[in-house]
């Protein structure tokens, strides 16, 4: 069962926690849900304390934290100038965290932009996985899907991507991502929230929507049979967290023109069916800007 986490709780039911010199509030709860959230109150308190072997222990080996450029900062990296990390955590709010089994989301806003932070369960303890920074515009901008409905080809990802998923619940969990990308660029609006959690959020440069913001758009693309084609796909990898979470990474290229940009996707086994929780995405601004791809 998630536990959705918000500031404004009634305080008989909650107890704070400082995180990055913020207070967070969530649920008194039992269970395995208190575990990952106590590890990122202890990453908290080593970065603070500028505590290198600490927090070294609680990055996992393979962490990358891709700040609001896109540049990806990997875990020896990190660890060595903890002080930039540091100050990346701190002055948060709109702080909200979602537990899924050996996955447990943190997701909030900092310094004019949002970020996400996953935990993952090791077997040695729960570890920071990665943490992504999305810068946000200083007014509502026009979601991509609205700006360009109607245009292009969506070979990749619909139909073909370049990678070859070497588990069965990769394979499947593939399928339901590329099913919904064939239901945005040929719009079907009664399917394609039967793939989504009801927590969704999708995160990029532009926008913060949810589930319902999502299907409201689907409606009106369905309406004027046009619809969305994905982002060519140039680099993916899922990884596997038990055998009811994982976290899918893509780097993709606009079809609309502009620079590349890298994804994170968390993905849950909910009601018998694989369901995408969270999406968001980090414009990598040192990249080459690209021209559009030419519709077809």
């Amino acid at each position: 069962m998630n536990r959705f986490v918000t500031r404004a709780m009634i305080a008989g039911l909650i107890f704070g926690a400082t995180f990055g010199g913020m207070r967070i509030r969530r649920a008194a709860a039992d269970g395995a849900e208190h575990v990952p959230l106590e590890a990122e109150k202890a990453l908290q308190g080593a970065l603070e304390k500028s505590d290198k072997v600490a927090a070294g222990k609680l990055l996992d080996a393979n962490f990358v934290w891709t700040d609001v450029n896109g540049k990806a900062h990997k875990q020896p990296d990190v660890v060595s100038n903890l002080k930039a990390y540091a100050e990346d955590n701190q002055g948060e709010s709109d702080v909200q965290t979602h537990f899924y089994g050996q996955v447990e989301t943190v997701a909030g806003e900092h310094h004019g932009a949002r970020f996400l932070r996953v935990w993952v369960k090791r077997p040695a303890g729960w570890r920071e996985f990665l943490a992504l920074d999305t810068a946000m515009p200083s007014k509502a901008a026009t979601f991509g899907g609205q700006r360009s409905a109607g245009q292009g080809d969506c070979e990749n990802p619909c139909r073909t991507v370049p990678y070859k998923p070497v588990t069965a619940m990769d394979k499947a969990i593939l399928a339901e991502w590329q099913k919904t990308k064939m239901e945005e660029w040929k719009p079907d609006a009664a399917d394609w929230p039967n793939h989504i959690a009801d927590e969704f959020l999708i995160i990029n440069s532009t926008s913060v929507r949810n589930k319902a913001d999502r299907v409201v758009i689907a409606q009106q693309q369905q309406k004027a049979g046009m619809g969305t084609p994905g982002d060519p796909i140039t680099a993916m990898e899922i990884h596997d967290f038990g055998d009811r979470s994982a976290v899918m990474i893509s780097h993709h290229t606009p079809y609309r023109g502009g620079k590349p940009y890298y994804n994170v996707r968390v993905w849950t086994l909910r009601d018998g069916r694989w369901q995408l929780a969270i999406s968001q995405q980090t414009t990598i601004q040192s990249a080459t800007a690209l021209t559009a791809t030419v519709a077809k």
